[in-house]
């Protein structure tokens, strides 16, 4: 397997516990990225965007970038965000092996699609996370990572790991509602995922995790 102990001890002395609700998870994802022996495509929707935001936004850009360089076989991070201001912010913190587009993520999954069919070439991590959840009206940003799912489905594998940033089954992640519970039964996925459980329980796709993040193989 690839060689990662720089990336674990930077992720485990430096980062983990700033991560508040993704610590978890993340962590999983980069066991799985580990498991790949072999060159690596990651693509993310939604790039970091506010300095040292580790718990609000995750910055799995630099999480993701960080993990890359440190990996002794070929990666890559496609990277794609409809606010220049946050690609700007993001390249500025990023190395040579990570690409920012600045697009509309939908469209921009489409045209990688056919980019990555001329060479056959698939994505091991699916991460998205590119419209801001509304924890009262949860639909258009559900609706939106259920759209960049459909758009990115050609490049996937059995195995390739879709994860969907901000999946609260309960309010208890949101400051100030703590009380107020949304029952999502089933799937227990809420939030930008909801949708994708949904689609993803139809057709008998792995849940391999679900806490703030949810992520699936199988799709």
């Amino acid at each position: 397997m690839p060689e990662s102990i720089q990336f674990w001890e930077f992720f485990n002395q430096q980062v983990s516990s700033k991560l508040g609700v993704r610590t978890n998870t993340f962590r999983q994802i980069f066991k799985f990225l580990d498991r790949i022996d072999g060159r690596l495509n990651i693509i993310e929707t939604g790039c970091a965007r506010l300095k040292d935001n580790w718990q609000g936004d995750g910055q799995s850009t630099l999480l993701f970038d960080k993990y890359i360089s440190l990996r002794s076989l070929p990666a890559k991070l496609y990277s794609v965000d409809i606010n220049q201001t946050s690609i700007d912010y993001a390249r500025s913190l990023v190395g040579s092996k990570t690409t920012l587009t600045q697009a509309d993520s939908v469209k921009y999954l489409n045209q990688l699609t056919r980019e990555f069919e001329k060479t056959n070439d698939t994505v091991d991590l699916l991460y998205l996370d590119s419209f801001d959840l509304d924890t009262t009206y949860w639909y258009p940003s559900a609706a939106h990572h259920l759209k960049e799912l459909c758009a990115a489905m050609r490049m996937l594998r059995k195995d390739s790991l879709v994860v969907v940033d901000d999946c609260p089954l309960t309010a208890d992640f949101v400051p100030g509602l703590q009380n107020q519970i949304n029952f999502v039964t089933p799937p227990m996925v809420g939030g930008k995922g909801r949708l994708v459980a949904e689609y993803a329980a139809a057709i008998g796709a792995t849940l391999v995790f679900s806490e703030y993040q949810a992520g699936w193989t199988n799709f």
